[in-house]
């Protein structure tokens, strides 16, 4: 089948991730995809699907295709007024928690056609707002990238923080950054540890305390900060789903997580991570204590996380696109 994705851009953050890993995995299923995304957009990761420069995304410029998945509020309407194909809606965020049009986005999930979620948590903001149901499928994680390395911390025994700090002013406010930084000022005034942040949106950041920074960064540069850390935190207010903790866990890497939402299809308490509640700054404190401390529990719960993981791959997501697609 033809499946059609337009995009406003295909920039660093989660759900231009999810687009590309599904279209290059779909692709590998033998579909024929094809990303349509205007000139002016970014695009920041290699497609083996079709991809189509257009003017703008409006109806006229929107290819024929089987199925076009619109994947936020505002490509919803030029999706549904082509007529080019069937649409279903792939809502990788519900955009009316976040977006300044919080009502015009709200109103994109009352048209008539299915809508695709990627956990149980978002599937219930959704009924919860507007009454419409929806069917979940599965994030990924690219196991040929995200897998364990070596830790330096097993020689040094100096252990290793790793977090990923979004800008607020991109309107990021809810990733809990700043509570993050209340945290490690406390924590470095007791404990002694390496910190790596990176900056997807290569912000201007000047840490109020010692810690090396990098800009945004490949999957592959991801991967390795993941695996050579002790600890991967993970401290937003709300997640559809959450993607990092999942690649984190699959470097075999400890993962202290706030319960975002989405992360609950994943992130188990003290069965493979550590899970706090968003914003208690005092907890999130505890845990990074706790694991910085606790050699053996802090292995336990990366070596419970790296097998958990193995499970959520990208062709088990595409697979699960594919059989709704033909059952419609």
């Amino acid at each position: 089948m033809k499946i059609l994705f337009p995009v406003i851009s295909l920039e660093m953050g989660g759900g231009a991730r999810f687009i590309y890993h599904l279209a290059n995995a779909l692709v590998d299923r033998g579909h024929e995809v094809e990303v349509v995304i205007p000139h002016k957009g970014a695009q920041v990761w290699p497609l083996r699907a079709k991809v189509t420069r257009v003017p703008e995304l409006s109806p006229s410029y929107m290819p024929e295709a089987d199925f076009i998945l619109p994947n936020f509020y505002s490509t919803v309407y030029p999706a549904w007024a082509s007529q080019k194909g069937r649409v279903v809606r792939l809502s990788l965020g519900y955009e009316p928690l976040w977006v300044p049009e919080s009502e015009v986005a709200r109103q994109t999930y009352f048209h008539d056609f299915p809508i695709l979620c990627i956990s149980q948590w978002q599937r219930q903001i959704i009924l919860q707002e507007t009454g419409r149901n929806s069917t979940v499928i599965s994030c990924g994680v690219d196991h040929s990238i995200f897998h364990p390395c070596p830790k330096p911390s097993t020689s040094t025994s100096r252990k290793s923080i790793f977090y990923i700090i979004r800008d607020p002013a991109s309107g990021y406010t809810w990733k809990g950054g700043n509570d993050f930084i209340m945290v490690i000022q406390e924590l470095q005034q007791s404990f002694d540890f390496d910190l790596v942040i990176t900056l997807p949106e290569g912000i201007d950041f000047t840490p109020p305390f010692p810690c090396r920074t990098l800009s945004s960064v490949t999957d592959h540069e991801m991967a390795l900060l993941y695996g050579q850390s002790d600890i991967f935190v993970y401290n937003s207010y709300f997640e559809a789903f959450g993607l990092p903790p999942l690649e984190a866990m699959a470097c075999q890497t400890a993962v202290i997580t706030t319960d975002c939402g989405g992360s609950r299809d994943y992130a188990l308490n003290g069965v493979n991570s550590l899970v706090v509640p968003p914003s208690d700054i005092g907890q999130l404190r505890d845990a990074i204590a706790y694991l910085l401390t606790h050699d053996q529990e802090r292995e336990r719960l990366a070596t419970n996380g790296y097998h958990f993981a193995q499970e959520w791959t990208w062709e088990r997501t595409a697979q699960q696109v594919e059989d709704f697609l033909s059952s419609l």
